[in-house]
């Protein structure tokens, strides 16, 4: 008779069944962008020819720089009387130069040189007769210029030539989207501005809207930009704003479950006008791009919220509650055998060599704690140096601010799954305020633009997803948010609404969540039915225990709560 070794059992259960992990794990990195802004600042002067509100802007960007100024000779005294070249030359500074180089063709070798040398290169207008070849001949530097922008160069591009920055662009004449046998050939562009097919309007602005979402439809994964006349568009980063009397509309196609998407931004004229009137955040309306292309999200049958393993700690923000530290400490292991991961929330590429929750945690005598950083999606993915502390990790701590920028850094890399993997294990996930929002698989307020809109197209996908079947918001009576999780519920009633006052938390294990704290959590459950005038959550004190999966109060401390404070009355 056969017998089988143990080395040969291990190896057929290692091979026979997955990982744990990867039964949990189906956020895919190719459902976010890997280049999450530019380094430098990129401006297409469509017309523009009143620099009074814009000056400021401007003389910041050339004050002390470098700026080389390409113009086309053919265009005679209008090259001559540029009003962005006067403008800007009358803001260098005697710490900076200004070069102006005139050609009646884009002098390429010359060009290479200052993108090479300068820190700003403008190139004015370029004249119709050979526009074609000069077009091409930019974009034949599309690595060089790649280069400046990357190396924080500003990029001052005219109408006339800019549309090939685009990832691809379109010829200059095309037909109506409503003739028939409509039909259009994408030119590859330089992709200066990510994923973007950009249109500086020369017919009416709303034959452009239509005509482009036409094209979108056959591109996948582009978002559309249509740029008025007498108007400058600016991107700086990741944001897109503009100067001057017209707008620039932003566009995505309709799909099978989605309407189109079109919303315009003007100059800002105000500070109480809502900041998303004049501002764009391109790498949402990447990602809103992106996730069109694919399956419906949320699903009309989320996973049932439960967590399998380890224990979540899910904090409203605003303040601790008392003790819950020490209880997140004990949890991984107590002072000596946890390993202790830090992610702060933050947009800066540097947060600097120390923080003040792992300070805490070595002042609470835990031997082994650290945290990680990145805004480089690559690196969270495959940098085994940074991956490595939340191979062994048994709690993982995500701080507060704005939660859009975890999932930026670290939705579907592998440090996600490692983080994933550190909670199956039997370790514990805490956070508080976006660390709190971050842990449901919903993301809930995750626009870049404010933090006032708790649905944001794109991002709601990009929760690290701890917990399924739930949408989190934090400092919620504070804040007043409860109609804000009234109108999520509105639009995704499969999902459990969490929302948590500040210095108030829920301790979830299995589907068991108890409160813990000064305030009360509230649950929204759209499975029972709304009656007008009347609540339409319930909301627990601390001592309470909700459970998720069956969307029922197991212990409800609110009498008990209530004779508390008659008695300190």
């Amino acid at each position: 008779m056969k017998t089988t070794s143990p080395l040969s059992c291990l190896l057929l259960v290692l091979f026979c069944f997955p990982r744990v992990s990867a039964q949990e794990f189906d956020e895919r990195y190719s459902d976010w962008p890997e280049d999450l802004k530019i380094n430098g600042q990129i401006i297409i002067n469509h017309g523009l020819d009143d620099f009074e509100r814009v000056r400021p802007y401007l003389r910041g960007l050339v004050r002390a720089k470098q700026v080389v100024w390409f113009d086309s000779v053919e265009l005679g005294e209008t090259a001559n009387a540029n009003p962005l070249m006067v403008e800007i030359r009358a803001g260098i500074t005697d710490a900076g130069n200004f070069s102006r180089v005139e050609s009646g063709a884009v002098p390429v070798e010359l060009l290479k040189t200052a993108l090479k040398t300068a820190d700003v290169v403008a190139i004015g207008p370029i004249s119709s007769s050979g526009g074609d070849s000069q077009v091409e001949a930019i974009a034949g530097l599309s690595s060089e210029i790649t280069r400046f922008v990357a190396g924080g160069g500003v990029l001052i591009a005219d109408a006339s030539w800019a549309e090939c920055l685009s990832e691809c662009y379109l010829p200059a004449v095309i037909p109506d989207s409503d003739d028939e046998g409509f039909a259009w050939d994408p030119i590859a562009g330089m992709n200066q501005l990510p994923n973007c097919i950009l249109r500086c309007v020369r017919e009416e602005p709303q034959v452009t809207t239509k005509t482009l979402l036409q094209v979108l439809s056959e591109q996948s994964r582009a978002v559309g930009v249509v740029l008025e006349p007498t108007t400058m568009l600016v991107l700086a980063g990741r944001k897109m704003f503009c100067f001057g009397e017209g707008k620039a509309t932003f566009c995505l196609p309709a799909t099978e479950q989605l309407e189109a998407r079109v919303e315009s931004i003007t100059e800002q004229r105000s500070r109480r006008q809502p900041p998303w009137n004049s501002l764009v955040d391109l790498t949402e309306w990447r990602r809103d791009s992106i996730d069109r292309t694919l399956e419906p999200f949320p699903p009309k049958k989320p996973r049932t919220p439960v967590v399998k393993e380890g224990t979540l700690l899910i904090v409203g923000g605003g303040g601790m509650p008392k003790g819950l530290m020490d209880r997140f400490v004990e949890l991984a292991g107590g002072p000596e055998k946890a390993k202790l991961v830090y992610v702060p929330c933050s947009e800066a590429d540097d947060v600097g060599e120390q923080q003040r929750t792992v300070q805490q945690w070595q002042q609470m005598g835990v031997q082994h704690a650290t945290f990680i950083h990145t805004k480089d999606r690559r690196k969270a993915d495959n940098d085994d140096a940074f991956l490595e502390p939340l191979k062994d990790a048994t709690g993982i701590w995500f701080g507060g601010g704005r939660q859009w920028n975890f999932a930026d850094s670290y939705y579907g890399t592998t440090a996600h799954e490692l983080m994933k993997t550190a909670l199956l294990r039997g370790g514990v996930v805490g956070g508080s305020s976006a660390g709190a929002s971050i842990q449901a698989r919903y993301l809930a307020r995750a626009t870049p633009i404010g933090n006032y809109r708790i649905m944001a197209p794109g991002y709601e996908r990009g929760g690290l997803g701890f917990i399924s079947g739930v949408a989190i918001d934090q400092h919620f009576t504070q804040r007043g948010r409860q109609k804000d999780m009234t109108e999520l519920m509105r639009r995704h009633p499969q999902l459990l609404g969490i929302g948590l006052d500040e210095a108030t938390a829920i301790e979830v294990q299995k589907s068991q969540a108890r409160v813990i704290g000064q305030g009360r959590v509230f649950f929204y459950d759209r499975t029972l039915p709304v009656v007008e005038g009347e609540p339409d959550y319930i909301a627990l004190p601390a001592g309470s225990v909700y459970d998720l999966a069956q969307r029922a109060v197991v212990v409800d401390k609110t009498e008990t709560e209530s004779e508390t404070k008659a008695e300190a009355k």
